[in-house]
């Protein structure tokens, strides 16, 4: 922590003689005795050694003086030497120098820090008198960087000055003022005068502007009257043109590009009326071009949808789709079962009657008597007659799917016929079957009533629910095979256009009717048909569309394009008889106004008088883009001084609240102050400290000027709490004369324990005051330093 050792002052205001402190040690250093003996001259010096500059010298004085503001005998140099301390040691002396005998301009108070030196050395001069202390000069971001503080100037008497005059005006200031003053307080000073800069500049722009405004209107009045055709006396025909275009009815402010622009598209539009025919076979030659080389979706849709003649076809392909999946996961569902069926032609689980359960409801609840029975016969259902049970259904699956592979049918005798099983030879299949249902009887005789029952019950459910609903099955698989299995994904994939791309293939196709003829072998047969090779089609398409392409032998000077933007450029179209309402004589005149009007601005004067306004446009231009450059950055720059004011206020508010309510005890209510901020980093810029919460009045409306005193030291000292630097002194001068003694006991009491390390440099101009300062101080075991200045005075 950095804190104040020596300190020599020589021929500074009052002290004119050297004189001595020495403030190495002390937590509290008391400057007593009257007003005049120089408390105040202190604490000017040393903030002039740590910011260059007195702050409550007011630079407004600039007539020329006969000596030096800062300097008692103006015959003598002036000299302050002070020493900062980190841990009672040495780490910088700060010196200040103002030569002898300053007059004239360098008098100015308005200029009084330009003659001001600043130095340092390493080590306390044994010679203050000698030159060669001066040798060095101050390094300012040295000190800023030892005192971790980048803004000192600005912020040294936030943090560490509270002067004597501050402690009571700096509220009761207008909004505006009072806002600039607290930004100040908030180490702000700089960017603000920089937004003031800004704004005066951004005036003095608007100014110049509002001057070349009119200047440039009148200047383009002038040209807009040289630009107005002028008939001479002499002249026997109309030279102002047919007066049949309205866009030709005032050309004052054409320049001569323009006019000769608008010549350009009068030859083109007379072209057209003296070359009807070449111009139809322009523009038909430009729609086939259209339709075959630029994007030929329509030539697409053309192929594929040619044969459709409304898009409500299109609608019902899509409805047709819908219908075609639904039936395709239908017959999917149906070949599941079937081929559950075909496989265990005699087995049937709960998993299985689910399945119909889900796809067959109706059918299903008609057997759910013989369902019901079902699950409660295989919940109960023993292990040996379960196993029992699949062995005759697995046995009935085999012989059922072995009749099938013999092709087994009621008329047809079978000889020899191989056991499934084992392999052996039967003579006959019904030996093989007789064999078969004796074992059938055998095993369905090992099973208890509950198996019976069971065997039973599944019998019916196969015979009566399962068969029915596998042949319904097979019989809807059979109808709609060559349905389902036809590739409408691919047709719907092929076959998809919106609406508007629909109406646009319609233009295509009825333009191709009228002009070139039938194209229908190109197209499609039908909406359910795919081309096997679109774009070999497409290629023949297009060749059979360009052989109908018009030829002709004279050169066109413009292409189709071209001569519609003629057109349109001079508010002219065909009407229904293919009639204009101008003809080739009217062109002719209105060709002459605008060769007329060429001629005149081609002028010496004219020429002058465009030349002036184009500088005068330039001119504008840059202001105005100047100020609104200037405006943007004025604006960033308000809007991060209250963001960073508003963030401050943050961190400070509860410290200030705390510190507050501790020095002014005194209060009725019994509270700190709140600080109050806008909410918006746009919002107007205030800062208002309030007795209350619901208070909306600022404090100077509402506290004493003691209470306000003490409001704005507990502010500094919340500054010191929150944004502490390495700058461990706070000076404050002479607070007692604003406040009261409870007040000021309770600040006492307040520094010894919150602030017990810092180091305070105090004034006041009443003995009883510094004693009990003295007193408070020395009872904490703090260091404490009464100097009365009167005294000090009197010995030097």
């Amino acid at each position: 922590m950095i804190k104040l050792g020596r300190m020599r002052i020589e021929n500074f205001k009052s002290f004119i003689e050297p004189v001595y402190f020495d403030f190495t040690g002390n937590d509290l250093i008391l400057f007593d005795g009257p007003n005049g003996f120089g408390k105040t001259t202190i604490f000017d010096a040393v903030e002039l050694c740590f910011t260059g500059e007195i702050s409550r010298i007011k630079q407004t004085d600039t007539k020329v003086k006969k000596d030096h503001i800062l300097k008692g005998d103006n015959g003598k140099q002036t000299t302050i030497h002070l020493e900062l301390l980190n841990n009672d040691e040495t780490s910088l002396v700060i010196g200040i120098y103002i030569p002898a005998d300053i007059s004239g301009a360098e008098g100015r108070v308005s200029d009084y820090k330009n003659v001001i030196k600043r130095f340092e050395s390493e080590q306390w001069p044994d010679d203050v008198t000698s030159n060669n202390i001066r040798k060095t000069q101050l390094d300012v971001d040295g000190l800023q960087n030892l005192l971790e503080n980048e803004k000192l100037d600005s912020t040294f008497t936030l943090f560490n000055y509270i002067q004597q005059e501050e402690t009571c005006h700096f509220l009761k200031l207008d909004e505006s003022t009072r806002h600039n003053k607290i930004s100040h307080l908030f180490g702000t000073t700089k960017e603000t005068d920089k937004v003031t800069k800004l704004d005066l500049l951004s005036e003095k722009l608007k100014e110049k502007i509002y001057f070349y405004t009119p200047v440039f209107t009148n200047a383009e009045l002038d040209l807009a009257q040289l630009s107005k055709p002028t008939i001479d006396e002499n002249d026997k025909e109309n030279n102002l043109g047919s007066g049949k275009l309205s866009i030709f009815s005032d050309l004052s402010s054409n320049t001569v590009e323009q006019l000769e622009a608008y010549r350009n598209n009068l030859k083109g539009v007379d072209w057209v009326l003296k070359n009807p025919l070449y111009f139809e076979s322009i523009k038909f030659n430009h729609l086939i071009k259209q339709i075959t080389i630029d994007p030929t979706t329509q030539l697409d849709s053309y192929m594929k949808f040619g044969v459709v003649d409304s898009y409500d076809e299109i609608v019902k392909l899509t409805k047709h789709y819908s219908v075609w999946k639904s039936a395709n996961k239908k017959a999917n569902i149906y070949n599941e079962l079937i081929k559950l069926y075909d496989d265990e032609p005699n087995t049937l689980n709960e998993d299985i009657l689910n399945k119909y359960k889900g796809y067959f409801p109706t059918q299903y609840d008609k057997s759910a008597s013989d369902v019901i029975a079902f699950d409660s016969l295989s919940k109960t259902n023993g292990s040996l007659s379960s196993l029992l049970i699949k062995i005759n259904e697995n046995r009935d699956n085999l012989l059922s799917n072995y009749r099938e592979h013999l092709g087994h049918d009621d008329t047809t005798e079978y000889l020899n016929v191989p056991c499934p099983l084992c392999g052996d030879l039967k003579p006959k299949l019904q030996d093989l079957l007789d064999e078969y249902n004796v074992q059938t009887t055998f095993f369905e005789g090992q099973l208890g009533e509950n198996g019976k029952s069971l065997t039973v019950v599944t019998k019916n459910l196969i015979k009566r629910l399962v068969i029915p609903l596998v042949s319904k099955m097979r019989l809807f698989v059979t109808k709609y095979d060559k349905y389902i299995h036809f590739d409408f994904e691919n047709l719907k994939k092929i076959k998809n256009i919106e609406k508007l791309e629909f109406e646009r293939m319609v233009v295509v196709k009825n333009w191709l009717i009228s002009n070139i003829g039938d194209c229908s072998s190109f197209t499609d047969k039908s909406l359910l048909e795919i081309n096997e090779n679109y774009s070999e089609s497409k290629e023949q398409l297009i060749t059979f569309i360009n052989s109908h392409i018009h030829l002709y032998l004279d050169e066109v000077p413009k292409t189709y394009l071209t001569f519609v933007h003629d057109f349109k450029t001079l508010n002219l179209a065909f009407d229904e008889n293919d009639k204009l309402s101008i003809n080739s004589n009217d062109i002719s005149k209105d060709l002459t106004l605008l060769s007329r009007l060429m001629v005149q601005q081609n002028s010496t004067s004219y020429k002058a008088k465009e030349i002036i306004i184009s500088d005068l446009k330039e001119k504008l231009r840059k202001l105005t883009v100047k100020r609104t450059e200037i405006m943007d950055l004025s604006k960033k720059y308000k809007y991060e001084i209250k963001a960073y004011e508003k963030d401050v206020a943050k961190h400070i508010a509860i410290p200030l609240f705390v510190y507050s309510s501790k020095i002014l005890q005194s209060r009725p209510e019994g509270s700190g102050i709140f600080l109050i901020t806008p909410e918006t980093n746009n919002a107007k810029g205030f800062m208002q400290f309030s007795a209350t919460p619901n208070d909306s009045h600022d404090a100077w409306n509402t506290m004493s000027s003691g209470q306000l005193a003490g409001v704005v030291i507990s502010f500094m000292l919340a500054m010191n709490k929150v944004y502490p630097s390495k700058l461990s002194t706070l000076m404050i001068d002479d607070p007692v004369q604003t406040m009261d003694e409870v007040n000021m006991a309770s600040f006492v009491q307040m520094m010894r324990y919150e602030f017990p390390d810092m180091q305070v440099l105090l004034s006041t101009h009443e003995s009883k005051v510094a004693n009990y300062f003295h007193y408070k101080y020395s009872e904490a075991g703090l260091k404490s330093l009464p100097i009365n200045m009167k005294k000090k005075r009197l010995e030097a």
